[in-house]
């Protein structure tokens, strides 16, 4: 009986045991893309089976034991991931979880290898032409993108033909694109590719989840010292690139039991020569990240900064490559028996981020992150005043010149200095070829002698563009319910732009004088035009002063969005609104003489400009099902112009360009994406049209005979075309990519010109303007149609296609093979060759210097006038070759990789270059006449022939 009653008992107890139980759901997502994951193993540290996510993502487990339970994820092509979940009796407990995906160790090599930025596409302002390879580094779940980040990055490729204010790059969810051009300024990062690895990449027009996101995506770098694995690696790498050598290590503890983690990490980068002709590089970069984390919250604090001197290259007309070869430089010359680069860049943005954390509850959390960045930027520059040109490449001292300037009458032509030339040239005469130092510090001496204290003949400048930013992002996202997710932030940057020039080098001359040297040749009886500073007239400069213009750019901008993800079984659908306020505005610190004379400011704060601009996306997902899916973006917005370009000659006064207004932007596409075990891939279709853009350029014009700002406004453009990237394993060690584009960016409209004088001259009539009986001066800068219509946007290749083999071995050896084909790649165009004057008739200076009208040319003429060149196109052919080795039972790695760039040593591939602004105009045939539109050639940059890459790193 007794037993009876026993047994009877433990049954009971046994029952109400299992009855204690709870359920477990969630939805599992992608970390990098907020895209649900199907196919994920769902279990828990008991005997109970495991769940599998559906086509969403969702997963339930029921009847799990009560109590505190481990959760495990597991899937393929994702880092396991587990969290601890406390299971009540009766009760259905959400657990969300986001997954990592796993680090392909293929792309990671590639990574590795790349250049995080190619300073040779930099311009002498600081900016880049073209997107940096690193932008999409990162990005290797998607096809088209990984072939756009590493196959494409030679030509200066950019996706959907957008320039790089269309893309944000963010550090720890704080905005780093500046304020005045729109762009994010890749070499800040100076080479720090560990320290930078962490990556979110959203492309086009997805939604991104910590910010409103942009026109051609998102990239967020995380430095939380706690986003790197523990251990130390270190790396050496030998390249024939823009750099010879380079060694990086960076040390991480991972989080530790105290709370805390600390990442450093370090980068030098040096060559003697580079690849290009003439060129020096010396850099090194420091990283430093320290987080606590306490309970709920977390604090991070990460600075960075790269010093940086490099030397520059510089494009030139074909006849000089046709000559010299694709490596040639105009930019240096011999001094005492060594090379010296006249283009010198100096570069240092030390910037602090600091990052506070706060996971209110399982549903919410905020996000907040503030950032000092300082830009050091300057690059220096030949001056001269009443002096021969001394650059190699100016078009006087080349052997076409002999031909060109005597208008092909052959009883003119100097046949034994055209000989001459050419034979110095094809034999590399570096007294003809390259700089002559001598000849510059031998003018000043002899200067010196003859007039003491006079300004210097040749002088080298150093021309500054330094930024201060101050930035702020505070985000908040809830999940409200199994279905709706809100998301919602505000943003606000403070800039100083701060631009002026220093005396660099005075090349052995005692002093320079601080006027303008176009205004003092053509108005020598009028002491005001020609000063730089009217306060300070005549003034005498010296190395490290400050002259010829000195001015500031004040920008604020603040902006709130508001973003609502619903997710269903079949559909997602994610909308979000932002209103952003823009604020900028001039500041001059010296009173120029050709602005006083027109009745223009100069001096002190000049108009304050203030835009509001709305924006709206959209975003709708058909989950065909757990492989398919279908989606539809789109954008509508206004963007404020940029300040950068809202003046006509920021340099000399604070004239804006006539009825500044916003840029309208609106864009679509629709997106197939599909993902089985053997195929993945991606096709897009989009469109984009632009409205009441600006853009800006500067040259010295030969008609006026000064330098001069020529702006663009009420710029239209339209961007089509398709993308595609398609991945096929074909077993377990070989797979195939195949990814392209085919686009058409074109110009839509005929835009509104502006050309303004730094000499002060009326481009109207070419006299000092005289004011009328009020007092009142007309506008002296010239406005005229400038016929952009169907011109082709030129941001790198609108057709690129590449096909990449791919071979993995499991004992760590891998290889890839990639050809690609680019085409439909166009120069950029100079507005000075599109003008109405130029196509219809107006005024110009003739041989004796007065101004006379002119009828336009002919339509033989303007069809060698108003013509873009279309580059040729070609292919590439690139490989890599590497081995990862295991050492002491895994805990340490030895990773070798080898990469080859063009290897079939193509040289005949233009990756960019400019239509010059300048002509030479001549009205005495129209046989001469032609000959003469086409007097200043295209300049070009080639891309490299055959070059390498070999790293090697420990990692332990």
């Amino acid at each position: 009986m007794t037993r009876r009653f026993w047994l009877l008992i433990m049954l009971f107890a046994s029952i109400s045991m299992l009855a204690q139980t709870g359920n477990i759901r969630g939805i599992v997502i992608d970390y990098a893309t907020n895209r649900p994951v199907a196919d994920v193993k769902v279990s828990v540290n008991t005997k109970k089976g495991a769940a599998v996510t559906n086509a969403n993502g969702a997963y339930e487990l029921k009847k799990v034991p009560a109590g505190v339970r481990v959760v495990v994820f597991t899937a393929p092509d994702y880092k396991p991931f587990s969290k601890e979940v406390n299971v009540v009796q009766g009760n259905s407990v959400l657990l969300n979880a986001s997954l990592e995906k796993k680090v392909n160790v293929i792309e990671q090599s590639k990574e590795d290898n790349v250049l995080l930025f190619d300073e040779s596409v930099i311009d002498d302002e600081g900016s880049t032409s073209g997107q940096s390879a690193s932008y999409l580094a990162g990005a290797s779940d998607d096809v088209y993108l990984n072939a756009a980040s590493y196959s494409f990055s030679p030509m200066r490729f950019n996706v959907r033909g957008y320039d790089q204010s269309a893309q944000e790059t963010y550090i720890n969810g704080v905005n780093f694109n500046d304020l005045e051009r729109g762009r994010f300024n890749y070499s800040s990062l100076g080479g720090l590719n560990d320290a930078m690895r962490n990556k979110d990449v959203t492309e086009s027009l997805v939604l991104p989840g910590y910010g409103f996101g942009s026109l051609g995506g998102m990239t967020n770098i995380d430095t939380r010292a706690s986003a790197y694995a523990a251990g130390t690696k270190v790396s050496a790498a030998y390249t024939n690139r823009a750099y010879t050598l380079r060694g990086q290590a960076t040390y991480a503890t991972g989080l530790m039991d105290n709370g805390w983690a600390f990442t450093a990490s370090t980068v030098y980068r040096w060559a003697n020569e580079g690849i290009i002709d003439g060129t020096f590089y010396n850099s090194w970069g420091y990283f430093l990240s320290a987080e606590k984390k306490i309970d709920n919250h977390s604090f991070s604090l990460t600075t960075y900064g790269a010093p940086t001197k490099r030397a520059q290259q510089g494009a030139v007309v074909q006849e000089i490559y046709d000559y010299r070869g694709i490596y040639y430089n105009p930019y240096w010359g011999y001094q005492d028996g060594k090379k010296r680069n006249s283009r010198i860049v100096h570069s240092y943005d030390p910037t602090a981020i600091f990052n506070w954390d706060w996971k209110i509850d399982e549903k919410s959390d905020l996000k907040a992150g503030i950032a000092f960045h300082y830009s050091n930027y300057s690059n220096s520059a030949l001056n001269f005043y009443n002096a021969p040109d001394p650059r190699p490449d100016y078009y006087r001292n080349l052997p076409s010149f002999q031909k060109t300037s005597q208008l092909n009458d052959d009883e003119h032509i100097n046949w034994d200095l055209f000989d001459e030339l050419k034979k110095s040239w094809t034999m590399n005469n570096t007294n003809v070829t390259q700089l002559d130092w001598n000849f510059m510090y031998g003018t000043n001496y002899l200067n010196n002698l003859a007039n003491p204290g006079s300004s210097s003949r040749y002088m080298l400048e150093r021309r500054h563009n330094n930024l201060m930013e101050i930035p702020l992002n505070v985000t908040y996202d809830n999940q409200l319910n199994e279905s709706l997710k809100l998301i919602a932030g505000v943003e606000a940057k403070y800039s100083k732009g701060m631009h002026y020039k220093t005396v660099d080098d005075l090349l052995g001359g005692e002093q320079w004088i601080d006027i303008d040297q176009f205004a003092d040749r053509d108005f020598t009886d009028n002491p005001v035009i020609i000063q730089n500073d009217v306060r300070n007239p005549n003034r005498v400069v010296k190395d490290g002063d400050k002259f010829g213009y000195n001015y500031n750019i004040y920008v604020t901008r603040a902006s709130a969005f508001a973003q609502n993800d619903w997710k269903w079984s079949k559909f997602d659908l994610s909308y979000a609104v932002r209103l952003s306020y823009t604020q900028f505005q001039r500041e001059g610190l010296m009173e120029n003489g050709r602005a006083t004379v027109i009745g223009a400011k100069s001096y002190g704060r000049g108009k304050s400009n203030y835009f509001v601009d709305p924006s709206i996306k959209v975003n709708l997902v058909w989950k065909i099902d757990g492989r398919n899916r279908l989606s539809l973006d789109g954008l509508a917005e206004t963007r404020a112009p940029f300040a950068g370009y809202a003046y006509v000659a920021p340099r000399v006064k604070d004239t804006q360009i006539k009825g500044l207004t916003n840029e309208k932007i609106f864009s679509y596409d629709l997106n197939y994406q599909f993902n089985t075990s053997i195929v993945k891939g991606r096709v897009s279709v989009f469109q984009t049209f632009t409205r009441d853009g600006i853009e800006s350029t500067g040259y010295y014009n030969d008609e006026f005979r000064t330098f001069v700002n020529h702006t663009l406004s009420d710029v239209n453009k339209r961007y089509m075309g398709v993308e595609a990237g398609v991945s096929v394993k074909l077993n377990s060690s070989f797979s195939v990519s195949l990814a392209g584009t085919y686009g058409d960016y074109r110009y839509t409209n005929n835009a509104k010109g502006v050309m303004s004088a730094e000499n002060g001259v009326n481009l109207f009539t070419g006299e000092l303007p005289v004011a009328d009986e009020n007092g009142n001066i007309e506008s002296t800068d010239l406005r005229e149609t400038v016929y952009t219509k169907n011109l082709k946007v030129s941001n790198g290749p609108q057709l690129a296609a590449a096909i990449t083999i791919d071979y993995f071995h499991p004992k760590m050896w891998f290889a890839d093979v990639t050809l690609s084909y680019f085409d439909k790649n166009y120069l950029d165009f100079s507005p000075s060759r599109f003008t109405h004057m130029n196509m219809y008739g107006g005024k110009y200076k003739n041989e004796l210097g007065k101004y006379q009208q002119y009828d336009g040319y002919t339509p033989e003429q303007k069809k060698l006038l108003g013509t873009q060149e279309k580059l040729k196109g070609g292919f590439l052919l690139d490989a890599s070759l590497g081995k990862l080795i295991y050492l002491k039972g895994r805990s340490q790695q030895l990773n070798i990789n080898l990469s080859f760039s063009n290897i079939l040593n193509n040289r005949d591939m233009v990756t960019g270059g400019y239509q010059q602004a300048r002509l030479s105009r001549n009205n005495k045939s129209a046989t001469k006449a032609i000959e003469t539109v086409d007097k200043f050639p295209n300049r070009y940059y080639y891309a490299w022939g055959f070059n390498m890459f070999l790293n090697i790193g420990y990692k332990f």
